[in-house]
């Protein structure tokens, strides 16, 4: 697996820990949702930063609490008809208020980058192979919005008003 973001691959400085395997001091680590909820003390204080992996279906409440000391959230999706993904990283940027690294991870096709893009998604897990250039493509192709989104692009309409971002037109 690959990991990129919106100019393409990228470094990944994240380690997978299994429900069993203990973080190394200060490592860059990734867990389950439950050995986070079982084990959150422990982890956040030997490892040097923690990033977890939820499933669609998770409850975004049982994770909150979580969230200032988290470093990523992976969010994964079983096939790439599954809308939770969209709907789960614009609730954790605009109602959360999360704001560090979060990644898609799954059966992503390039046309559902340029909208995990615009509901908050920095980062996507891909397969090998994986199409960069219909990623970079996609994202070069449009740079102005009608809607206002988790990525706080000002949308046309305030653009064409003379409308600072966030005000009335």
């Amino acid at each position: 697996m690959a990991v990129v973001d919106r100019a393409g691959p990228i470094a990944d400085s994240w380690t997978r820990l299994a429900d069993d395997q203990a973080p190394a001091a200060g490592a860059t680590v990734i867990v389950s949702f439950a050995r986070l909820k079982n084990e959150h003390n422990s982890l956040f204080s030997a490892a040097g930063k923690v990033g977890v992996e939820i499933a669609g279906d998770v409850k975004l409440e049982e994770l909150e609490p979580f969230l200032p000391r988290l470093g990523l959230i992976v969010v994964r999706m079983n096939n790439m008809r599954d809308g939770r993904l969209f709907s789960i990283g614009r609730m954790l940027r605009e109602n959360y208020k999360y704001a560090a690294d979060m990644r898609a991870a799954g059966d992503l096709i390039p046309d559902q980058m340029l909208y995990l893009l615009r509901c908050g998604f920095t980062s996507f897990e891909v397969k090998d192979g994986f199409p960069i250039d219909s990623l970079r493509r996609s994202v070069a192709a449009y740079t102005h919005w009608y809607q206002r989104i988790a990525n706080s692009a000002t949308p046309v309409t305030e653009l064409r008003h003379g409308a600072a971002h966030g005000g009335e037109p």
